[in-house]
C-alpha cells in the first residue's frame, strides 16, 4: 500500500484544522455578550427589558427606592449622581449582577452592550464628563492585559473596563477584575452555565425585565443584613429561580419558575407529589403575626415519605418519634396521614422586639391528634398533667423537648416547650402559654387575617393555592427584625423609616407544576409621602362642655364599628360618651368622681361591650346607649374607695370585681353583686400603692396586693395568703409593678422599683430574688416604674433636679427631658406593636404634655398644653392624642 497519498491527505487535514484555529483565534472577531461575563459567584442577575414604559411604575415604587438607596449606601451620591443615572437607565440587553462583597456589604456589576459606534461615542463623552467633575480623581491601571479606568471620591471608587463590545462597571474594583478573569477563561465558569436550565425557560416580553436568582447563594446575601438568622432552609430551597417583573396598582409582582438541580434534593422537592392547596388557616392567623409560613399538603402520607428522605432532616428525629411510639404504645407516625390541606407556622409579635411561634395543623381527624398528644402528655408528665381551661379552650402541656420540630423539621424548629389546644379541625401549638392565650383571644375577637378587609384584599392578589407560602407582614416586621440587623443596616433602617413604613404586605409562593415550581412574589407599597401628607391635612377635633373636665379621658372601643370612643367626666360629675368624630353620644349624671380606671366588659357574653367603673359607694355598669345594666349601680360597703380591679380568671367572662379602699380593705363581688366569701372584706391593713391584680401562673390563680410601705400580699381566689406571704420588701415601691413570666413557677418573678432607686424582684415563695441599685447622679433622685398599658413590658422614670430620664427595662436611657426636673408628673408607656411604641409625659405642674417615639425623639414641639392626656392608635394606624384642657376635649392626629 502506498503511504504517500495517505500522509499527504492527513497533512492537508491537519493544516486545515490548524488554519481554522489560527483564523478563529487571530482573525475571526470574537462575539461576547454580557451573559458571557457574569462571574459564577453572582447571587442574582437582573436583565433589562425592551419595554421602557414597563419599568417606570417599578422605578416609581418605594421598593425600588429602598433598593437604590441600599445599593449606593455610604457613597457620596451627589458626586456620583451622573454615574448612578447611567447605571440605572434602561437599555436592551444590559445586565446587573448582585454579589456579596463583605460580611455586611453587597454590590453590583453593571454590563452594558456597545453594539455600534454611536453607543461607544456616547460612553466616551460620558466618561470625559465624569473626569472633569470637581472632587473626582481619575486614573488608569492594567489587569491581565485589560485597561481598567477608575474614578474616586473620598468615600468610593468606581471602576470600569470595556471587553470587546461590552462595557462593565462596578463600585467594587475587585468585581471588575473577576469579570476580566471570566473573559480570559471563556464561558465555562459563568453564572449562565450554572443556571442553564432556568435560563432556557420562557420569558414575558412586556414586563420590566427578568430576575435570575441563584437560590443556594441567596442566603449568603440575606446574611449580609442579619447574620444571626438561621438561613439553612433557604439555602436548600432549590437551585434557581427565573422571575418576570411588573408593577400594577401599587403592587410589585414577580412571577416565574423555580427548579432543582439534577440529582439534588431540595426542600421544595418534599412537595413534588403534592397538589397546591388553598389558604384556609387565615381564619386563625392573628393580626399580630409578622411572618407566616404555610405548607400546602394534599397527601400527608406522601409528605412524610418525602420528608424522611430529605437529606437535611435530622435522622434522629424519626428515630425519636419511633422510640416514643414503641415505648408508649402510640402511633405518632400515623398522625401525618390525617393532615388535611395545611400546616402553618406563625411568628407572632411578642413583648418588646421579640416574637413567639405558634404552629397550626389542619386535620380531618383532629380527635386522632388529641388522643396521641394527650396520651404522651399523661405518660410523660411528672407528678401531674398540666391542664387549664381558658376561654372555652382546653390547654395542655406536652413535656417533650421540641416535639413540633421532631415532627416537621426542617420546616419547623424551636419549641423548647409545647402547649396545645384545638379549635374546630385545627390543632394549635405554641411555645409559650401566655402567647397561646393571647393568640386565642385574637381568634375569639376575630382579630385575624381572615376577618381583616385589608388582609383579605392582599391575599386575593396572591396565589389562591400553593404548596409553600411565606406571608410577610412588612409593617410589623421591622420592629422585630431591627434587633437582628447588624449595626450598618440597623442605621440604614432608622435613617429611612418613612420609606420602609410605605411597604405593605408581601408574599413569596411556590406551587408544584410539572417538573418545576411556579413562583409568585407579590409586595404592596405606597408612596413614601402619602402618610405624611395625610397627616398634614388632618385637623384636630374639639368637643366643648359646660363644666371643666375631671381626670383623664378614658379611651374605649365601640363594638359597633370598632372605632375609638372616649368617656370623660366633668366637674358636675356628669359623664359623656364621645364618638370618634367628636360628637357627644350621651350624658349621664353620677354621684361623684370616678375612682381609678374604666373597664370594658362583655357582661352578657354576646360581643356587646359595657363600661365598668367605680365611684364613692357605688359600682356602675352602663351599656353603650347610656343605660344601666340590671342590678346596677350596685351599692358597695366601702365609702373611701381607691381602686377597682377587673378579674376574669379563665377568660370565660364570669367576671369578678375587686374594690379597694384607702385603708387597705378589699371586697370582691361577682356579676350578680354578691360579696364573695373571704373578701367581706379581706384586710391588708394599709394603703396600697397601686390596684391589686390577678395573675394566672401555671394554671394557678394568684392575687397580688402591694402596700405603700413595701409589704406584699400574695393570695389565692379565697383571699388566703400564699405560703411565704405577706413579705416585706424593705422598700417603698413607686409607680406600678410588673410580672416577669418564666417557663416555670420558679422562673417567674414580680418586679418593683423603689422610690429611692432599687429594682427588686421577688418570687412566688415570698423570697427576694434580686435587689439591684439603679444609677443616679443626684442624692435627691427619685424613681418609679411605669408598666406598658397592655402589660407587655415596663420602663423606669428617674427624676433629678435638672432632668427627667426614661430608662427601658434593659437599663438604657431612652429619653432625657431637661425642662421637667422634679415637677409632679404622670408618665404613660404605650406599645401598639409594629414598632409603634410611645411615651407620654405630662408635666402636671406646668400642664404640658410631651410625646416621644421609641427612639426618644420628640414627636411634636412645642409640647401640648393640657390637663390630662392619653394616646391611642386607630384602625388605620393613625396615632391620636386625646387631651383634656379646661372645658374641652381635643383629638389631635400625630402620625
Amino acid at each position: 500500500m502506498k503511504r504517500a497519498p495517505l500522509l499527504i491527505t492527513l497533512g492537508i487535514i491537519a493544516l486545515s484544522v490548524a488554519g481554522y484555529f489560527v483564523y478563529e483565534k487571530y482573525f475571526q472577531k470574537k462575539i461576547v455578550s454580557p451573559w458571557d461575563l457574569v462571574p459564577q459567584g453572582a447571587v442574582a442577575v437582573y436583565e433589562s427589558s425592551a419595554c421602557a414604559s414597563c419599568i417606570e411604575p417599578v422605578k416609581a415604587s418605594s421598593l425600588w427606592e429602598i433598593i437604590k438607596r441600599a445599593s449606593f449606601y455610604d457613597k457620596q451620591q451627589d458626586s456620583i449622581q451622573s454615574i448612578v443615572s447611567l447605571l440605572t437607565a434602561q437599555r436592551v440587553g444590559s445586565l446587573a449582577s448582585l454579589h456579596v462583597t463583605k460580611k455586611d456589604a453587597f454590590d453590583f456589576v453593571f454590563y452594558i452592550p456597545l453594539n455600534d459606534l454611536k453607543g461607544r461615542q456616547l460612553f466616551e463623552a460620558t466618561v470625559e464628563d465624569w473626569k472633569n467633575k470637581k472632587g473626582i480623581n481619575y486614573k488608569e491601571r492594567e489587569f491581565n492585559g485589560a485597561k481598567i479606568q477608575e474614578l474616586s471620591t473620598s468615600t468610593s471608587v468606581f471602576s470600569w473596563v470595556v471587553l470587546k463590545d461590552v462595557w462593565i462597571g462596578s463600585f467594587s474594583p475587585f468585581l471588575v477584575e473577576d469579570v476580566i478573569r471570566v473573559f480570559d477563561e471563556g464561558k465555562e465558569s459563568t453564572f449562565r452555565k450554572d443556571l442553564s436550565a432556568v435560563y432556557q425557560m420562557p420569558k414575558l416580553k412586556n414586563d420590566a425585565g427578568n430576575l435570575y436568582i441563584h437560590l443556594t447563594k441567596f442566603s449568603d446575601w440575606l446574611s449580609v443584613f442579619a447574620p444571626g438568622f438561621n438561613l439553612d432552609l433557604i439555602k436548600h430551597f432549590g437551585k434557581a429561580t427565573l422571575l418576570d417583573i411588573k408593577a400594577v396598582d401599587k403592587n410589585l409582582v414577580l412571577n416565574g419558575f423555580s427548579i432543582d438541580a439534577p440529582q439534588e434534593v431540595s426542600a421544595l422537592s418534599v412537595f413534588n407529589d403534592q397538589f397546591p392547596t388553598s389558604f384556609g388557616l387565615k381564619q386563625f392567623v392573628s393580626n399580630r403575626t409578622i411572618l407566616l409560613i404555610s405548607y400546602g399538603i394534599s397527601s400527608g402520607k406522601d409528605f412524610v415519605s418525602k420528608l424522611n428522605q430529605y437529606p437535611n432532616r435530622n435522622k434522629r428525629f424519626a428515630d425519636t418519634l419511633q422510640q416514643l411510639s414503641t415505648s408508649l404504645k402510640v402511633n405518632i407516625g400515623d398522625l401525618y396521614s390525617s393532615i388535611n390541606n395545611e400546616v402553618g407556622l406563625c411568628h407572632v409579635e411578642s413583648a418588646g422586639e421579640k416574637y413567639s411561634k405558634v404552629l397550626l395543623v389542619e386535620s380531618n381527624e383532629i380527635d386522632k391528634w388529641m388522643t396521641v398528644l394527650n396520651t404522651l402528655s399523661e405518660k410523660l408528665s411528672v407528678d401531674t398533667v398540666f391542664y387549664e381551661r381558658y376561654s372555652g379552650y382546653e390547654i395542655r402541656e406536652l413535656p417533650i423537648y421540641r416535639f413540633p420540630e421532631k415532627l416537621f423539621s426542617p420546616f419547623v424548629n424551636g419549641f423548647d416547650h409545647t402547649y396545645y389546644t384545638t379549635t374546630g379541625n385545627t390543632l394549635i401549638l405554641a411555645e409559650n402559654i401566655d402567647e397561646l392565650k393571647l393568640f386565642l383571644e385574637d381568634i375569639d375577637r376575630e382579630d385575624t387575617w381572615g376577618k381583616s378587609v385589608a388582609q383579605n384584599q392582599f391575599l386575593e392578589s396572591t396565589l389562591l393555592e400553593s404548596n409553600v407560602s411565606l406571608y410577610i407582614n412588612t409593617p410589623r416586621i421591622w420592629n422585630t427584625l431591627g434587633e437582628s440587623l447588624n449595626e450598618k443596616w440597623k442605621k440604614f433602617l432608622q435613617q429611612n423609616q418613612s420609606l420602609f413604613a410605605s411597604v405593605g404586605m408581601g408574599a413569596i409562593q411556590f406551587s408544584h407544576l410539572n417538573q418545576s415550581f411556579y413562583t409568585n412574589i407579590s409586595w404592596l407599597y405606597q408612596q413614601p409621602s402619602s402618610r405624611s401628607s395625610e397627616t398634614k391635612s388632618s385637623q384636630s377635633v374639639i368637643t366643648g362642655f359646660q363644666a371643666g373636665l375631671l381626670g383623664k379621658p378614658h379611651i374605649v372601643r365601640s363594638h359597633v364599628d370598632k372605632t375609638n370612643e372616649v368617656l370623660v367626666q366633668d366637674s358636675s360629675y356628669q359623664i359623656h360618651l364621645i364618638s370618634s368624630k367628636g360628637t357627644v353620644l350621651w350624658t349621664k349624671e353620677l354621684n361623684g368622681p370616678i375612682a381609678g380606671d374604666v373597664f370594658q366588659i362583655d357582661y352578657f357574653k354576646n360581643g356587646k361591650l359595657q363600661y365598668l367603673f367605680l365611684t364613692e359607694g357605688l359600682l356602675h355598669i352602663i351599656d353603650r346607649l347610656g343605660n344601666y345594666v340590671q342590678l346596677y349601680p350596685l351599692l358597695i360597703k366601702s365609702k373611701q374607695v381607691q381602686f377597682l380591679s377587673l378579674i376574669d380568671y379563665d377568660h370565660s367572662r364570669n367576671y369578678r370585681f375587686l374594690v379597694t379602699d384607702k385603708s387597705g380593705k378589699l371586697w370582691m363581688y361577682d356579676k350578680e353583686g354578691n360579696n364573695l366569701e373571704g373578701w367581706t372584706p379581706r384586710n391588708v391593713e394599709g394603703e396600697l400603692f397601686c390596684a391589686p391584680r390577678h395573675h394566672r401562673i401555671r394554671s394557678k390563680d394568684y392575687l397580688l396586693a402591694l402596700r405603700k410601705d413595701g409589704k406584699a400580699y400574695l393570695m389565692n381566689r379565697r383571699g388566703e395568703s400564699i405560703k411565704g406571704f405577706p413579705t416585706n420588701l424593705d422598700a417603698r415601691p413607686a409607680g406600678d409593678y410588673f410580672l416577669e413570666s418564666g417557663a416555670s413557677s420558679s422562673q417567674t418573678h414580680f418586679v418593683v422599683v423603689s422610690s429611692d432607686g432599687f429594682r427588686i424582684k421577688f418570687n412566688l415563695d415570698g423570697k427576694i430574688y434580686n435587689r439591684e441599685t439603679l444609677l443616679k447622679s443626684s442624692l435627691d433622685a427619685r424613681f418609679s416604674m411605669i408598666e406598658e398599658v397592655s402589660g407587655k413590658s415596663y420602663c423606669i422614670v428617674r427624676q433629678e433636679p435638672k432632668s427627667l430620664s426614661v430608662i427601658n427595662g434593659e437599663g438604657k436611657e431612652v429619653i432625657k427631658n431637661e425642662y421637667i426636673g422634679m415637677n409632679n408628673i404622670n408618665v404613660q408607656y404605650y406599645d401598639f406593636g409594629a414598632g409603634n411604641a410611645y411615651y407620654l409625659i405630662t408635666d402636671l405642674t406646668q400642664d404640658l404634655n410631651y410625646v416621644y417615639d421609641r427612639q426618644g425623639n420628640l414627636i411634636a414641639s412645642p409640647p401640648f398644653e393640657g390637663d390630662f392626656a392619653q394616646l391611642a392608635m386607630t384602625n388605620s394606624d393613625k396615632l391620636l392624642l386625646y387631651l383634656t384642657y379646661q372645658k374641652s376635649l381635643h383629638l389631635k392626629p400625630l402620625l
